[in-house]
């Protein structure tokens, strides 16, 4: 696995960004990038996102739960295992299996929140993250 550093660590967070809907990924990207971090993506399958992981590392993630090859779960492990935090992004009912899966993660429904993506965002690349 090749988690590449930031060639600059006093640079902006990276967010991974895994969203399926191109409307709304490019919305999320410009977004995230408003809030000062660098975009990963945005990515709209789980394997293009789970091969972005391998060549760069973010700092946390945005992910729609449901992508083109399927549910974002692999992604969300993945991350998981490597302690970075994540908020789901989602029109569907998971919040209680995502807070029970993925400790320190939060649930963003949609049509996002600005303000509430925004703080989460902050909180997840401030504090540490269950492993």
């Amino acid at each position: 696995m090749n988690l590449k550093p930031k060639s600059d660590p006093t640079g902006p967070r990276r967010v991974l960004v895994c969203e399926d809907e191109p409307v709304v990924a490019l919305d999320l990207k410009f977004l995230v990038e408003g809030f000062g971090y660098e975009v990963i993506g945005p990515y709209g399958s789980v394997e293009q996102a789970l091969e972005a992981i391998d060549a760069v590392r973010p700092d946390s993630a945005v992910l729609d739960v449901r992508l083109r090859d399927g549910e974002v779960f692999p992604v969300a492990d993945k991350l998981k295992d490597l302690g970075i935090g994540m908020v789901f992004h989602s029109g569907h009912a998971y919040e209680e299996e995502i807070c029970a899966n993925y400790p320190g993660s939060a649930c963003c429904q949609k049509p996002i929140v600005t303000w509430r993506l925004e703080e989460e965002l902050k909180r997840l690349t401030t504090e540490p993250h269950p492993v």
